[in-house]
């Protein structure tokens, strides 16, 4: 056989078997990618509705339960507006409604407004039982903003839902905003996406076929060249880079194969700093960002948190390693809900402590007072951990938190193979010795004056007066709350 013929031979059945791995990885990429963006979407739509709707005309709902009612008309305007702005084409808003919990049953929901029309048979009034709730499980996640990660399925069909809470002014939880979207047409979508993938690549299979078996018997050297960049790239060298210069199609090949790289390489940074990044702020600036990653670092106004478990070491050592392990995920997990939910971001977890910063990537004119709220909220949540550690016969913990605002120069610092976004300076070593300093004056809290200037009509305070910290020379002022 010529080696032009086993080079044909060689090139179809790698162009097939190429088409077929390139076909399973776009359906997988294809569903995974519009599935995220349809989550995305409907949890954008339940949360700008949560938001829209005014808390105080629920409130007047649920105490009249009565849908011909003023609040209850005003509120099913809100909602049907919304929904009537998002039925478009690619996005198609089924149903959206505003439940909550049934008395004495946590895990039940009733309808409370409902934007169809109330001459529609798909009306739900008032204390009819959303049962989508329950399959959704959205009792395991009230209070937070939420999509099941797979489609819900219920009497009236199979959808994916996005759920939004509904808090009063004062923070209370008082209901939940669902969104529905039909999943029949989220397959459709789909199905067409797929379907044009196979078309687009079974194309570019014949025209490769047909131009490798016309150039094959003399362009071996660029096929070699193009196997070998193709091999290095899907074995995940995505820097290399193919140069052919024969003026036709192999040339144009390789540019294509060079751009498709350099796609997979884009893409792989912005895996990589999702990764790098756990809150919701931090991820849609990088996404907004057209520039790479940069080492380099800016000083900026920050406040600094440390929080340290009392006596850990000792704790550890009467404890079995599972249950301690169970014990910090649980409290770890309750501690960066509480540290998301005021605009700060997680630093890093130093052992048993957490170290966090507030006014960054992106300015936050309340970070002194987000950074206070957050360390209340850390302190109740312990109580309430405790209260159910000791039901279950578990030990409780101690926290100590530690704040302080100053400059700190912020920034991705380390290595071309391996950054860290976090904040170094003055600030933060003041924030870690003002919670050590916890122990000695056996204050759960305590915090600098730099921060509380900045909020002291918002909390009551308690001064402490002048502190003597480790490292400075200098004493400072800290505070605690009453």
């Amino acid at each position: 056989m010529k080696y032009r013929t086993k080079l044909y031979v060689a090139l179809v059945i790698t162009a097939i078997i190429s088409t077929v791995i390139s076909l399973s990885i776009i359906h997988f990429q294809a569903k995974k990618l519009l599935l995220e963006e349809l989550h995305t979407n409907v949890v954008s739509i339940a949360v700008n509705a949560a938001s829209e709707v005014d808390p105080k005309m629920i409130q007047q709902v649920q105490l009249n339960k009565n849908v011909n009612s003023l609040e209850y008309t005003a509120t099913q305007n809100v909602l049907r507006k919304i929904r009537d702005n998002n039925r478009r084409e690619n996005l198609f808003v089924k149903y959206i409604y505003i439940i909550d919990p049934a008395h004495n049953k946590p895990n039940q929901f009733n309808y409370l407004v409902d934007a169809e029309e109330k001459t529609s048979a798909d009306f739900s009034p008032i204390g009819e039982s959303a049962d989508e709730a329950i399959s959704a499980d959205l009792s395991g996640h009230l209070k937070q903003i939420y999509s099941p990660a797979n489609f819900v399925t219920d009497a009236w069909g199979e959808w994916m839902t996005g759920y939004a809470p509904i808090y009063t002014s004062d923070g209370k939880y008082l209901a939940t905003v669902g969104v529905n979207l039909y999943a029949s047409r989220i397959m459709t979508k789909l199905n067409k996406l797929v379907k044009d993938g196979f078309i687009s690549l079974g194309a570019t299979l014949l025209i490769t076929l047909i131009i490798g078996w016309y150039l094959s018997h003399r362009q071996t050297l660029a096929l070699k060249q193009l196997h070998n960049g193709v091999k290095a790239i899907g074995g995940g060298d995505l820097n290399h880079t193919i140069s052919i210069n024969t003026k036709d199609e192999f040339e144009d090949l390789a540019t294509d194969i060079n751009r498709m790289a350099q796609g997979l390489r884009e893409r792989e940074r912005l895996l990589i700093s999702f990764t790098r990044y756990v809150s919701q702020h931090i991820m849609e600036s990088i996404l907004k960002s057209e520039d790479q990653i940069k080492l380099s670092g800016e000083r900026r106004k920050v406040t600094v948190l440390f929080s340290d478990i009392r006596n850990f070491t000792t704790f550890s050592e009467k404890h079995d390693p599972e249950q301690v392990v169970l014990l910090l995920n649980e409290y770890f997990s309750a501690m960066v809900e509480i540290i998301f939910r005021n605009q700060g971001i997680l630093d890093k977890f130093l052992g048993d402590g957490i170290m966090v910063e507030f006014g960054v990537p992106l300015d936050d004119p309340h970070q002194e007072s987000n950074a206070v709220k957050t360390a209340i909220e850390m302190r109740e949540e312990v109580a309430r951990l405790c209260a159910k550690w000791a039901s279950e016969g578990k030990p409780g913990i101690d926290i100590g938190i530690g704040i302080h605002t100053g400059f700190a120069v912020i920034g991705n610092i380390g290595s071309e193979k391996r950054v860290e976004y976090t904040a170094i300076g003055d600030a933060v070593n003041v924030a870690a010795r003002i919670e050590q300093l916890t122990k000695e004056l056996k204050t759960p809290i305590l915090i600098s004056e730099t921060t509380v200037a900045a909020i002291r009509e918002q909390f009551n305070f308690k001064a402490l007066g002048p502190q003597a910290i480790r490292g400075r020379t200098e004493t400072i002022d800290v505070y605690t709350l009453n």
